[in-house]
């Protein structure tokens, strides 16, 4: 039990009552997850406002998309780890249809919260929603099923990726081996090179660099970016692999990966 008594001594009146509408609410380590979280708000509901104000109050970076027609617009500037549907129905699985591309890949986790109906939830699930909650089930539900979904978008950290005599990335050991040599990298150029070769193909951009690794522990200059990829490529030029690593000018960075069979035919001629 808390002694508010106690409190009372260091805190403002004011400040207390909403700190303990917080601890109300959500636990501990779910506030942590939310700190500095990108999380984007897409509907016209008023009633979310208090939503908005909870995740603020707990320093989430919050957008809000009002109308489906301009939800893949926002996605193609800002990178939200979690979008939540605050009403879903037709005009808004629509337009989680058209953006899914650009969802997918940007790692974006989607909930949505719409009217107690199995037959709507099932919608929502099938059109590619992680989590569906009922209109009446309550903000602290909202709440605890977002920390779990922004928990689980961080999963990509714990992939081991294992291309045979060609590349090797394990998290847990914190070993690379590129064309059979290993590297000697530090964690934040794993992470780094981690995050590109499981967006391998794919052109990613500074700012989705900097919203992925970084996540809650602050801010990066994109001039910081730059020279973790000049690390990278230096690395990668040790082995003979640096043409693995494309700056696409204007735009991002692009990692291609061979596959093992053209790892072999290369080494055979």
């Amino acid at each position: 039990m808390i002694d508010t008594s106690l409190l009372a001594s260091f805190f403002p009146v004011s400040h207390l009552i909403e700190m303990m509408g917080v601890v109300g609410t959500t636990r501990w380590d779910e506030a942590d997850l939310f700190s500095h979280s990108r999380i984007l708000l897409a509907g016209q509901e008023s009633s979310a406002r208090t939503l908005e104000m909870t995740l603020r109050r707990q320093h989430a970076q919050v957008r809000w998309v009002l109308e489906p027609a301009k939800l893949a617009k926002l996605l193609g500037h800002w990178c939200p780890q979690l979008l939540i549907l605050l009403e879903w129905g037709d005009l808004w699985c629509e337009a989680l249809g058209e953006s899914q591309a650009m969802l997918q890949h940007v790692g974006t986790t989607v909930m949505a919260l719409g009217p107690d109906c199995e037959e709507d939830a099932m919608a929502a699930l099938q059109a590619g929603v992680s989590a569906y909650v009922g209109s009446f089930q309550g903000e602290s539900l909202v709440l605890a099923q977002a920390s779990a979904l922004l928990r689980r978008g961080h999963q990509w950290e714990l992939g081991i990726i294992d291309i045979p005599g060609v590349l090797r990335i394990d998290p847990q050991s914190h070993r690379v081996f590129v064309l059979g040599q290993e590297l000697q990298l530090s964690r934040r150029i794993f992470r780094l090179f981690h995050y590109l070769a499981q967006r391998s193909e794919y052109t990613v951009s500074t700012l989705e660099i900097t919203q992925q690794l970084v996540g809650n522990k602050g801010v990066v200059h994109s001039n910081t970016i730059a020279a973790q990829i000049h690390r990278l490529r230096k690395a990668l030029e040790e082995v003979g692999a640096d043409r693995w690593l494309q700056t696409v000018h204007g735009i991002g960075y692009r990692l291609t990966l061979p596959t093992a069979s053209e790892s072999k035919s290369k080494k055979a001629s």
